[in-house]
């Protein structure tokens, strides 16, 4: 069977490259753009902070891709998803016809909840949460397999204002670490509700083939929160408890080197100590995709962060010229 390549990638604000008369900066860019996609050269491409709508994610497959992939879209319309960065998927031509969305509502049947109750700190009273941005489920029949992909894009929504309420110190300080662990609750719940559809799956099928990808952000302070609140990051809750192995996702840069293991570079204001060099995009994947059950396998050092592709479109760009901050992750 011929491979297939999966890519991962935030391309910073690129629903401002999905309009008419761009400046000659925002030219730059979306040339860029078009020409790190096809140095990737996908087959299948899970994009985050896509643009709203399907109009604008039809001007982005035209303007910037010249329709060499095709962007699968809702049969019905509907994607569940708030404010102005959406996730979208795009396939290769050859693979439209096999591919399709997974309703949003089929999703929260599957997992018994469109939204749920939370509790924050030893608090009682709760409060209802919900996807801001609904998962998407990407469905390709082929080779006798139904493949299902789940393009996620969580982020601690409490940042922007958080260094300056971190640096001032005292009660300022306080209330962005209340805030902050607020932000985690609700989305540890949003991947434990991945957690759940998983699950599902799992219960209609042996051994599914599932593949989970995109945007994991805890927020600032990660290792603070671990060490001095004992809030455990997303990627920790997402792939699965080893009590239950078979379900346990493997993440397709387990095996990639260490020093090649980061997506963005971001100085934490919390612990500005550490390393700014951070893994924030993740691909991950069922225990099937390894085992030899099914007609897909993943092969051990197959996953990558795409730094020389990234680097090589990038060096001769300056400032807002550049593709993104975020560097894509592929697996084949």
């Amino acid at each position: 069977m011929r491979q297939v390549k999966i890519v991962s990638w935030n391309v910073e604000h690129l629903d401002r490259l999905a309009k008419d008369n761009l400046n000659s900066v925002e030219t730059k860019r979306r040339d860029a753009v078009a020409d790190e996609i096809r140095a990737l050269d996908p087959d299948i491409l899970c994009l985050l902070e896509g643009p709203k709508g399907e109009e604008g994610i039809a001007r982005v497959a035209a303007q910037v891709l010249g329709n060499d992939w095709v962007p699968v879209l809702a049969s019905d319309g509907e994607y569940a998803t708030l404010g102005s960065q959406w996730i979208w998927f795009l396939v290769k031509p050859a693979l439209a016809a096999k591919a399709s969305l997974l309703p949003p509502a089929t999703w929260d049947a599957f997992t018994e909840e469109a939204s749920w109750p939370v509790h924050f700190w030893g608090q009682f009273d709760e409060e209802r949460h919900k996807h801001y941005r609904h998962p998407q489920v990407l469905v390709l029949e082929t080779d006798g397999l139904r493949v299902e992909f789940v393009g996620l894009h969580l982020k601690s929504k409490f940042v922007n204002s958080g260094q300056s309420m971190w640096t001032a110190g005292g009660a300022p300080r306080e209330e962005f670490i209340r805030e902050a662990l607020k932000a985690r609750v609700k989305m540890t719940t949003e991947v434990l509700n991945v957690r759940k559809y998983v699950d599902a799956k799992f219960r209609q099928v042996a051994s599914p083939a599932i593949f989970v990808m995109g945007d994991l952000n805890d927020g600032p302070g990660r290792e603070y929160f671990e060490e001095r609140f004992l809030f455990m990051d997303l990627i920790s809750n997402i792939q699965g408890s080893i009590f239950d192995a078979s379900r346990f996702l493997n993440h397709a840069l387990f095996d990639f080197p260490d020093h090649l293991r980061w997506t963005v570079k971001f100085k934490d204001f919390v612990t500005p100590e550490r390393d700014e060099h951070i893994l924030l995009d993740h691909l991950l994947f069922t225990q099937g995709l390894v085992d030899g059950s099914l007609p897909w396998q993943v092969e051990p050092r197959a996953g990558k962060v795409e730094h020389e592709i990234h680097d090589l479109i990038n060096a001769p760009l300056k400032g807002n010229e550049k593709t993104s901050d975020h560097r894509p992750i592929s697996v084949v």
